[in-house]
């Protein structure tokens, strides 16, 4: 897990490099990217399913996967940049476990 964020950090790093935002701007431009490639990705599965106004299909499922994968990644991005002690691992870890147990717990109640 701590590779992954190695990895993360650097991309975060070279997102705020590019962004010439002031530091108290950042932040907002890290979790706001996340809405931003989240929706691409949603319009892609859209088009990748012919549910447009005329019903060809105009995306592949490879694109809709690497949107996917691009909200993902600004996810984790901005959740490193919002974690200042370097945390975020820790705190994905966490929430990945509570989410686990919990579904884990509401499958065995529904079965």
């Amino acid at each position: 897990m701590n590779d992954l964020f190695q990895q993360i950090r650097e991309l975060r790093r070279r997102d705020e490099r590019r962004s010439g935002a002031p530091d108290h701007v950042l932040e907002l431009l890290l979790v706001t990217k996340v809405a931003e490639e989240a929706c691409e990705a949603g319009e892609l599965y859209r088009r990748s399913k012919g549910w447009g106004t005329d019903g060809p299909v105009t995306a592949t499922t490879r694109q809709t996967q690497h949107e996917m994968c691009a909200a993902i990644m600004a996810g984790l991005v901005a959740l490193d940049r919002l974690c200042p002690d370097g945390d975020a691992a820790q705190v994905w870890a966490d929430y990945l476990a509570y989410g686990y147990q919990r579904a884990l717990r509401e499958n065995t109640e529904a079965a």
